[in-house]
């Protein structure tokens, strides 16, 4: 099993009036991470288009998965060898609609998908205009997703997940050893977006690669924290993408997490006996 795993963090902003630039730019992204050698490359959230310009431009953009996007990024990672993953938005056979977040393998297969679970709902908050509630455009998922790679389990999250520990902590004991976490998370938080990915990682000891939208986006104003980050299971930081679009890349060393947990063996010190108000409130 691969222990030295290169992954690349693509960072932009996503245009609202044009999915087609947006999946151009993203295929570009790709072929760039490959000459740096990424094994995964991380996309976005909401990659092919943020959605909320009108009330149905979400529709307008959603598609099936698999469908003509996927596709498109099937055939580039295959081309190249590289994980895939990131998310967007997705019509589903009852005519409603999901964030998800497919993940493609290096020989271009579908290798399965994950439906965000919490989703970002927050219309009182006056910074962003005009207000936010994801419900109302999309389903929530009902499973956390945790798939075999060829360097190991991979968890995936998306956005406002990353705000439930729970979460990352369920991936982890399903053997999860990176998760990633694909995000369009709302400026002026840059704050709560550090320390989540560095506390996720750090408490479970695993990776976390996160990848974000950066910058305004001009149609409706809304600001992204961008800060595409990796972090190592001691919750250092491996490597920042500047408030600049492009591609970030760095490398894991797996070999850590089971250094770390022989040398502070917390999972093994949990009490699950303590915790059952978690699931019974």
């Amino acid at each position: 099993m691969k222990q030295t795993v290169v992954v690349s963090l693509v960072q932009f902003t996503a245009s609202e009036t044009d999915k087609e630039l947006n999946v151009t730019r993203c295929l570009e992204y790709l072929d760039e991470a490959a000459e740096q050698g990424a094994d995964l490359v991380v996309l976005p959230e909401m990659w092919t288009g943020f959605g909320y310009s009108t009330p149905t431009r979400y529709q307008e953009i959603a598609e099936p998965v698999p469908g003509p996007v996927t596709d498109r990024l099937a055939e580039r990672a295959a081309r190249h060898g590289m994980y895939v993953v990131g998310s967007l938005y997705a019509g589903l056979p009852d005519g409603s609609h999901a964030n998800l977040a497919p993940l493609i393998g290096p020989d271009g297969a579908l290798l399965g998908s994950y439906t965000k679970t919490h989703l970002f709902d927050a219309p009182d908050r006056v910074d962003i205009p005009p207000g936010m509630k994801e419900s109302d455009k999309v389903v929530a998922g009902d499973e956390l997703a945790v798939f075999d790679t060829r360097f190991g389990s991979l968890g995936i999250s998306v956005c406002s997940d990353l705000r439930f520990p729970e979460v990352y902590r369920v991936m982890t004991l399903r053997g999860a050893k990176i998760i990633v976490c694909a995000s369009a998370f709302l400026s002026p938080r840059l704050d709560h977006w550090e320390f989540f990915l560095r506390a996720r990682a750090a408490e479970n000891q695993v990776f976390v690669v996160a990848s974000g939208q950066v910058g305004t986006e001009p149609v409706t104003g809304t600001g992204f924290v961008g800060r595409s980050m990796a972090v190592d299971p001691w919750g250092t930081v491996l490597a920042t993408a500047p408030d600049v679009e492009g591609v970030t890349t760095t490398r894991l060393d797996l070999d850590l997490i089971p250094e770390m947990r022989r040398r502070y063996p917390l999972l093994d010190q949990r009490r699950p006996d303590l915790y059952g108000d978690i699931v019974r409130r």
